[in-house]
């Protein structure tokens, strides 16, 4: 005998569970449920029956599901705690909220404790390139654990850094709340910030990345910094060298240097530096980089800056409205002609079947061509800077103006891969240093 709560406890297919059962009855096992007695399988019908038993409890089931859902969207957007896991950060309270039976209910509430290691978690992801596992660790050496008391590990990070609730929302898969200031540990720009640092460091963007990497390396430029004979992006490691002295003693000297990897391994065709000391070009880079900085601060805001994107937002919407025109006479064009078929099936078209099918070919080619020449101009425009935009960049450079002297290496770090799109290095410590069009126009250089 095998004795069950109710029969759909046996499987979740429906298609599937009443065969299960059957193969228990035909194997000679008396099948019986509390709710619903026992099940026989002595007739066709009682086949039938136990098929049908089965649906119709997959939909009594997806109906629960679907009410449920209905029920947490309903408390998330009236700006409760729905239950369930509270993130890293908050606490769930008994606030004197009671539910519809009146039993009472728990709300969200900032923990103080944990809110400041989680914005220290953000700042340092987002001002200084911190990875995960490096912020795991420096939470696991000051003694905290995860909710469920084990070490933090790099995807516990990821997932603290991709959950935009801290920003002061209640979420979950189904609804968002309005939004709550009394929630709220970050604000929106410092989410979107770490969130734009962690998608850097992806694995999908690891060919074309030039985020600050490894915040505990001693150098500046990991990341951003690429061989000039090659082309390849170069790593940063210490170096050992020794010296023989006079006396015949051997000393010894750690030194960071960049090491151009496909020529050291042959990979490529290179005729580069195997290494270059990274204190000699960090050195040089520093100073372009400070005299940027003066600029910068020395100079006034030029706002012929914003004219300009004006004009382009103008320019943009002119070509944009000649498109869609284009777009429009090329689709009459094509329906003149498509018209003009039971004419012609009729024989009272001024147009021979050929010359009306080449006709029509011919314009469902202009309105793909218009189509598409619609479709690249929204595109590009995609990619266009918006006048707030360039406000921000601007104010985004001149705060890293501001604090870059007094700043630490892993901060100085993070400044650089934003500021500069990469630095090449050639034989002879030649040093060329390109900088990320959002900041040159506002410093008038090549």
């Amino acid at each position: 005998i095998l004795l069950v709560y109710m029969f759909d406890r046996l499987g979740r297919i429906e298609s599937e569970t009443p065969f299960v059962l059957e193969w228990f009855v035909q194997h000679g096992i008396q099948m019986w449920s509390t709710h619903e007695g026992q099940q026989r399988i002595e007739s066709h019908g009682d086949k039938l029956m136990n098929y049908i038993r089965f649906w119709q409890a997959a939909g009594e089931s997806e109906k629960t599901s679907m009410r449920t859902r209905d029920r947490i969207r309903q408390i998330v957007s009236s700006g409760h705690f729905a239950g369930g896991f509270v993130p890293y950060g908050y606490r769930a309270i008994n606030k004197g909220r009671v539910n519809k039976r009146d039993q009472p209910v728990k709300d969200l509430e900032i923990n103080p404790d944990e809110a400041v290691w989680v914005q220290e978690v953000f700042m340092k992801v987002a001002e200084e390139g911190a990875s995960g596992y490096a912020m795991a660790q420096m939470l696991n050496q000051r003694g905290l654990r995860t909710r469920q008391g084990a070490e933090f590990q790099s995807s516990n990070i990821k997932r603290m850094i991709q959950h935009e609730g801290y920003t002061g929302y209640i979420i979950t898969k189904a609804a968002r709340s309005e939004f709550m200031p009394q929630l709220q540990i970050i604000d929106e720009a410092l989410f979107t910030k770490a969130n734009e640092m962690i998608s850097k460091r992806s694995k999908k963007a690891l060919k074309d990345k030039n985020a600050a990497q490894k915040s505990g390396n001693p150098t500046l430029l990991a990341g951003i910094v690429v061989c000039a004979h090659c082309g390849a992006r170069m790593s940063a490691f210490l170096h050992t060298d020794r010296y023989k002295l006079a006396d015949g003693s051997i000393r010894e000297r750690v030194q960071a240097k960049y090491n151009c990897y496909q020529r050291g391994q042959h990979l490529r065709e290179c005729d580069g530096q195997a290494l270059y000391l990274a204190e000699r070009v960090d050195r040089i880079v520093i100073a372009y980089a400070d005299d940027l900085f003066r600029k910068i601060k020395s100079e006034p805001y030029d706002k012929s800056v914003e004219q300009r994107i004006r004009q382009q937002d103008a320019e943009h919407n002119r070509q944009k409205q000649a498109a869609e025109k284009k777009i429009k006479a090329a689709q009459y064009k094509q329906q003149r002609y498509e018209d003009e078929v039971l004419k012609c099936l009729d024989g009272t078209s001024a147009f021979s079947q050929e010359m009306l099918a080449r006709l029509i070919a011919q314009a469902e080619a202009e309105v793909r061509q218009a189509k598409d020449e619609y479709a690249t101009l929204l595109q590009n425009n995609d990619h266009r800077a918006t006048v707030q935009q360039i406000r921000n960049y601007y104010n985004e450079f001149l705060g890293w103006a501001n604090e870059f002297d007094l700043a630490s290496i892993p901060r100085k770090r993070a400044i650089l891969a934003e500021l500069f799109e990469k630095v090449e290095v050639s034989r002879g410590y030649k040093v060329t240093i390109h900088v990320k069009g959002s900041y040159k126009q506002f410093l008038k250089i090549e």
